[in-house]
């Protein structure tokens, strides 16, 4: 038994000095909050998410969640709605919409494993509620998934310059759905990010009825990538993350973007609009909020000039939405 719990004991440090073991690290920091404190209420949630004259609107329900309306279809990425994140780290801001008041439910895509955009918790109550929506996951992160009653659409990624970037592509009752571009890591507790060879991890590519929305999942910056991407695609709406970070005037690190590295994405990629994700709910270093202050000073700073010397159609303050948790954009009505 001793030599069993050691052997544990070395595995938790080992993962500790990884950097993808998020809840391991980040929990070890916020423990004081998740066993003693709890997450700042959201003053006048919406109720009624879904609007019949909408073409194209976003909720951010914080952190990677958003809830899309594409037309009659409703899309939920990377939904995470507890109070205390895989049970170890207690939200900054609680969820921005309560789940109840999602009255339909057509798609859910997740983007991978790591337990802040994969919550086993919010799917089996999505389960529960929406049985006959389909849950879209990267290939590999299945193996953490139980059987559920909605079907389950595995896409292979498309992680490398020789794969084009662009994985495979389903269409799923209308929508099509493909799998896009994702520096990051496939597993789930840290150490088995690094012992497997599934890249389980990706972005994507929603189109439906005239509409294309990118959204990156967790990613670094690509001088390559992104180009690609903004030159297959006409994007309308870009989720892109924006940290952690610590350096946030700078590209990023090797797993995620920072406020920099964000707006050049947006730029890259030629969307008309951009809603900054990954940040705000937990605390990775200090402020969690820091990198969406860097990202608005950021914008503000280079106005009509291109972070990346790409031509801009317009300036950033035009097609940068920050939003508050639960806090709804609706970008195109219905004519």
């Amino acid at each position: 038994m001793i030599k069993y719990i050691s052997s544990i004991a070395i595995l938790v440090i080992i993962s500790i000095s990884f950097y993808g073991c998020w809840p391991v690290r980040v929990g070890l920091k916020n423990i004081g909050n998740s066993v003693f404190g709890e997450p700042e209420k959201v003053k006048n949630k919406i109720k009624d998410p879904l609007k019949d004259n909408v073409r194209l609107s976003a909720l951010w329900v914080g952190h990677s969640t958003v809830l899309l309306q594409i037309e009659d279809k409703v899309i939920l990425v990377d939904p995470v709605f507890e109070d205390v994140i895989s049970g170890i780290v207690m939200r900054k801001v609680e969820a921005g919409l309560d789940m109840k008041n999602i009255p339909k439910l057509d798609l859910i895509a997740v983007s991978h494993a790591h337990m802040d955009h994969m919550s086993l918790g919010s799917l089996k109550d999505l389960d529960d509620m929406f049985p006959e929506a389909k849950l879209v996951v990267p290939v590999g992160a299945e193996e953490y998934l139980p059987s559920y009653n909605m079907e389950m659409i595995r896409l292979k990624t498309g992680n490398s310059e020789k794969l084009g970037y662009i994985g495979e592509s389903k269409e799923i009752d209308g929508i099509k759905i493909t799998a896009v571009f994702a520096l990051h890591q496939g597993g789930r507790y840290g150490l088995d990010s690094y012992t497997w060879n599934v890249p389980g991890c990706t972005g994507y590519i929603i189109e439906y009825k005239g509409i294309t929305v990118f959204y990156g999942g967790d990613t670094t910056y690509d001088e390559f990538a992104y180009k690609v991407l903004g030159s297959k695609f006409n994007i309308d709406l870009a989720l892109i993350p924006v940290g952690p970070c610590r350096e946030c005037e700078t590209d990023g690190s090797y797993y995620h973007l920072a406020s920099l590295g964000a707006l050049k994405v947006f730029d890259e990629l030629k969307a008309d609009y951009m809603i900054p994700v990954h940040y705000g709910a937990m605390e990775y270093f200090d402020d969690p909020d820091i990198p969406v202050y860097v990202l608005r000073e950021l914008a503000e700073r280079y106005g009509k000039n291109s972070a990346t010397g790409l031509a801009i159609s317009k300036p950033y303050s035009e097609g940068l939405k920050i939003l508050n948790e639960g806090e709804q954009h609706i970008f195109y009505y219905k004519e």
